[in-house]
């Protein structure tokens, strides 16, 4: 079954690969690439590939015979191969150029978490404060001063002086 719900990107592409009982046939791969916004929809590509696997791959198809020839609608689509193919199963291999991006490290934009080593805190010091969640800067003087104030007060972000 041709049945993928999985949305695309531009630069993306999708390969279908046929076996036999010894193994891949590359000269059957067939695969798509997404150039544009209307493909990236999942009924989009695969009806794509569905036809050009019909049109390249001798004796498989794919989607529904009917009067007209073969019909490929939405959804899962059947693959059939030719029993004297020789062709047992298929694959698809998806080539994405979109990758989700990694989380930032919080760690690396700060020197310390509030209130640690509050004493040496310094103009540019960058404070992690846990309970907002945000990273805070002590200002230059004559402000430097409340960054080093154990107060809670001067609590970066909730004291009632900040």
């Amino acid at each position: 079954m041709l049945a993928q719900v999985r949305q695309l990107h531009i630069g993306d592409v999708v390969t279908a690969h046929f076996f036999t009982k010894e193994g891949e046939i590359s000269a059957l791969r067939v695969s798509t690439k997404i150039i544009y916004h209307s493909q990236k929809d999942a009924h989009a590509w695969q009806g794509e590939l569905a036809n050009a696997i019909n049109v390249h791959v001798p004796l498989v198809k794919v989607g529904c015979c009917s009067a007209q020839g073969w019909v490929i609608g939405f959804g899962s689509q059947p693959v059939m191969a030719h029993t004297h193919s020789g062709i047992t199963h298929f694959k698809l291999e998806f080539q994405c150029k979109f990758q989700p991006k990694k989380p930032v490290d919080k760690r690396s934009q700060y020197d310390h978490v509030f209130p640690q080593a509050q004493h040496s805190y310094r103009q540019g010091t960058r404070v992690w404060h846990e309970p907002s969640g945000r990273c805070y800067r002590c200002k230059p003087w004559p402000f430097t001063e409340y960054c080093r104030n154990t107060a809670p007060q001067f609590e970066p972000g909730s004291g009632a002086l900040w």
